[in-house]
């Protein structure tokens, strides 16, 4: 079984979603997780910027692609 080691997050300042419940523009950070047996993931999380509460793992949505 593997542990979790280190998680760094970093914001995701080329996201351009919606949040799913009211469709008010998101903001989204990256979670980059270590874990022991050297491995890693990553997982971007958006949250809605209006209070209705809204936050989950979204897919990547960026206005640009890598080379604009």
């Amino acid at each position: 079984m593997s542990i979790r080691t280190r998680t760094t997050v970093t914001e995701l300042l080329n996201y351009f979603g919606r949040c799913p419940r009211c469709g008010y523009p998101a903001s989204a950070r990256v979670a980059q997780h270590q874990y022991s047996d050297g491995t890693s993931e990553r997982e971007i999380i958006a949250t809605c910027g209006l209070p209705c509460g809204w936050s989950g793992p979204v897919p990547m949505r960026s206005m640009t692609g890598l080379h604009a």
